[in-house]
């Protein structure tokens, strides 16, 4: 008998086209799926990387809630022998002093002076020049916009002058406008030595807080210091590497593996569809080796090594491509965000997973088609009995079932999802039978017997053809729904905004607000009202398992501004005011793991003390990563006195701009931003609105994956029909006849993927826009744009799919056509 490898090679290299297709699919998966798992590992260590760069090697940190304090007052951690490094930092508000036209609050910039430039406890990439301790520290995005470099000397207003000693990278000590408009809304940040901004501001042994290091844990000493700070305008915190406050990107990772996941399963189908396709065909091959002495298993592993063969090839070819494809992605994502942030492409271990899942995934598709061709009966198949009436009842009986399952998309529960998408895979066979019909009825017109014909060979695959239309329609469907949340993420995130900002305009001071500063602000016409907002941050927490995180308290009260949804509930107030208890934002609230009841642990300013969780909120506040507290209790329990922060409530959102004017002129000494709610707004959707142009590309890869797929089962159709194409040929059926045959059944293929797939992202997106856990986050609404590109994309592809196998049929002798059927 002849070897297993070779009866698998023979019969690969007889079917090169349909092989071709195949190994593409499985390149196109692997390498998609490579693409985002890199996309996902590589974006969570760029933020890692920023936050870890932020932190630098620092252990603790001595801050202040009156901007200042003395430099006394941290004299005993300076002193004691387990403290390794100091720095020392203070902040100052001022001016850039440029040539041209630019208002105050566009030439705002906090300085920050530290003790050393060059501190451990510091991590600044330089691009140019050095950390000298003598002159200023850009970025690179301020030294562009400024047309300064290493050398020049930088102006600031009332105060002085310096050179410009480095340039840097984006770092979130640092963190700046990258253009004048960001500027409107945004101070700059730039940093220099300390001595020079207390010879400048004449502040002298003040500073705005201090980093440490320990040579051991610190506990000690911390606890310490907790307990000699009570009472005064300072507190200690430990350092935490924590930036879910400023980045809320755990959808992009849902994102990146609803693709992968995506491209595996639209690969895997095209596998499938392929595997039991030669099975069906091969069955009197099976057979027939059957009788001749070869066993289940070994028919079976016939079929298994060939899958073994592709798999491997297209894992080979498909990982470095999706490396190089990981490497494109991240450049397009990184651009969305406003700063110009580097990166590592993260991506041996991806590349370890991808080799796995490209081996796997087409065996694991392939199981039944292998099973399948293993059971193959002697008998039966030598008999070559008609299925063609069970078919037939089988197509009953799914569309039977598949009503049902859609019936589900009226149930608000995630099972909904799953059982849709079943529904229209069990119902697709009728979708292509629905459309041939009408296809059917319309080609009296034109083009008569080539589509009256291609209308009956859809029918005759239809299973085959139903599941390569499914691959199209899901793919279509999925990207629509993700279409849909992107397109309406603006409009919720508005809707959250403007319900929980607290007012129309955010007013941050460095130092707390008098009341003769509201007084003045008061008067300010179309100002109507001027609250206080007072928030402690940055204010360490642990979660239920112990972990230390980061995120800011927010004080409330009934009458104040409303900074979550649901404010108006008088019990939630009530129960705040009774000793200490937090209402906790959404994202924190999962964050810290416990439950409604039980006590969360805070490093407050009075020291480490426990508070009653006894709600979660939702607020547009650092995308709900932020803590609620009673006002009084704020200031007794919590230990936090001073407020930084105005909002105001303006009778006229066109007069903003000038407001803001104002604002910068009469407190520019202490001002440190002026935010309105459209700042807010458009700062939060811009990241989302960016996604929009990803969504699109994935969309057109999705649809040229699944067109993949059509070519391959247009390629089967065709080759099956070598005899009955050639008889069409001898009685007198022109090639071009023959290949508008071909034409019009990948028409049929595409048309119904992309009407299914239209159809079944509508009702995807109404189970959405229905669904309790969105809570009126997403409303219905249809991406016409992306619709109207599926549309001219799947048709297109398509057609192109069906061209491959058209110019195969063209090509085909009369003669040797007759001769092979």
């Amino acid at each position: 008998m002849l070897s297993i490898w070779r009866i698998s090679w023979r019969n690969m290299t007889q079917n090169k086209k349909r092989v071709f297709f195949t190994l593409l699919a499985i390149i196109l998966g692997t390498s998609f799926f490579t693409s985002m798992l890199i996309a996902d590992k590589t974006t969570n260590d760029v933020f890692n990387y920023y936050e870890q760069m932020y932190v630098a090697n620092a252990d603790y940190w001595v801050l202040s809630d009156d901007h200042t304090f003395s430099e006394k007052l941290i004299s005993p951690i300076q002193d004691d022998p387990s403290v390794s490094n100091t720095l020392l930092a203070l902040d100052k508000q001022a001016f850039f002093e440029l040539d041209g036209n630019y208002s105050l609050n566009e030439r705002s910039v906090r300085i920050t002076g530290v003790s050393d430039q060059t501190s451990p406890l510091l991590t600044l990439p330089v691009i140019e020049g050095n950390l000298d301790n003598d002159g200023i520290v850009l970025t690179q995005a301020v030294a562009t916009l400024l047309e300064v470099g290493v050398g020049d000397v930088v102006r600031f207003s009332n105060l002085g002058e310096a050179k410009v000693s480095a340039i840097v990278e984006y770092t979130q000590l640092l963190a700046s406008p990258n253009n004048w408009e960001r500027a409107a809304s945004t101070s700059f940040r730039v940093m220099a030595p300390l001595h020079m901004v207390r010879e400048w501001t004449g502040i002298e042994d003040e500073i705005s807080y201090m980093r440490f290091q320990t040579s051991d844990d610190g506990e000690e000493l911390f606890h310490s210091m907790q307990a000699q700070f009570r009472g005064t305008n300072a507190y200690i915190e430990p350092v935490v590497a924590d930036d879910l406050q400023s980045n809320d990107i755990g959808g992009l990772y849902t994102f990146f593996y609803l693709i992968a996941g995506l491209s595996i399963f639209i690969s895997g189908f095209i596998v499938f569809n392929m595997i039991y396709t030669t099975v069906i065909e091969r069955k009197k091959e099976f057979a027939i080796m059957k009788s001749l002495g070869y066993t289940q298993f070994a028919v079976s592993k016939v079929v298994l090594t060939e899958i073994l063969l592709l798999s491997l090839v297209g894992t080979i070819v498909g990982v470095p491509i999706g490396i190089w494809l990981g490497d494109l992605f991240m450049k397009a994502l990184l651009s969305v965000f406003e700063f110009d942030m580097v990166y590592t492409l993260n991506w041996m271990y991806p590349m370890i997973v991808s080799i796995i899942i490209g081996l796997l995934f087409p065996i694991v598709f392939s199981l039944f088609p292998i099973y399948y061709a293993g059971k193959t009966s002697i008998l039966l198949t030598l008999k070559e009995v008609d299925f063609r009436d069970i078919i037939q009842k089988h197509l009953y009986y799914r569309g039977i079932v598949s009503i049902g399952l859609l019936l589900f998309v009226f149930i608000d529960h995630p099972i909904s999802y799953a059982a849709t998408l079943l529904g229209v895979i069990l119902i697709f066979p009728w979708i292509i039978i629905g459309l041939s019909k009408v296809i059917k009825s319309i080609s009296k017109f034109f083009l008569r017997f080539p589509i009256t014909l291609a209308t009956q060979n859809v029918y005759q695959q239809i299973n085959r053809n139903s599941n390569t239309a499914v691959i199209l329609s899901i793919g279509i469907s999925i990207i629509l729904l993700l279409g849909a949340a992107v397109a309406a993420a603006p409009e919720g995130y508005e809707k959250d905004i403007r319900h929980t900002f607290g007012g129309d305009i955010r007013v941050t001071s460095e130092t707390p607000w008098s009341d003769e500063d509201l007084s003045a602000i008061a008067s300010y016409n179309t100002v109507t009202n001027v609250q206080t907002l007072t928030e402690a941050t940055p204010i360490t927490w642990e979660t239920i398992n112990g972990e230390r995180r980061q995120f800011s308290v927010l004080s409330v009260n009934e009458n104040g501004p409303t900074l979550f949804e649901n404010a108006q509930n008088h019990i939630q107030y009530e129960n705040l005011r009774e000793g200490p208890s937090v209402l906790l934002g959404n994202r924190a609230f999962n964050e810290w793991g416990g439950s409604i009841g039980q006590r969360i642990l805070m490093n407050t300013p009075n020291g480490e003390q426990f508070f009653k969780v006894i709600g979660v909120v939702k607020s547009s506040h650092y995308a709900g990563y932020v803590a609620f507290i009673d006002e009084t209790n704020m200031q007794n329990i919590f230990g936090w006195t001073n407020s930084f922060d105005l909002l105001l409530t303006v009778s006229n959102r066109a007069a903003n701009d000038s407001i803001r004017d104002q604002l910068w002129s009469d407190f520019g000494g202490h001002l440190s931003k002026v935010q309105t709610v459209e700042d807010e707004i458009k700062s939060t959707t811009s990241a989302v609105s960016g996604m929009n142009e990803l969504l699109l590309v994935m969309l057109i890869l999705i649809i040229g994956l699944a067109s993949v797929g059509t070519a391959n089962t247009l390629l089967m159709n065709t080759l099956e029909r070598i005899s009955e194409i050639g008889t069409m040929r001898a009685i007198g059926f022109t090639k071009e006849q023959v290949r508008n045959m071909i034409l019009s059944e990948g028409v049929i293929i595409g048309l119904s993927g992309v009407i299914g797939g239209i159809g079944t992202g509508v009702l995807l997106i109404f189970i959405t826009s229905k669904s309790e856990l969105m809570d009126g986050f997403m409303s219905f609404q249809l991406p016409v744009f992306d619709m109207m590109l599926s549309i001219i994309a799947g048709i297109s592809l398509s057609l192109c799919a069906a061209y491959i196998s058209s110019r195969s049929v063209s090509k085909m002798d009369i003669q040797t056509s007759l001769k092979e059927g």
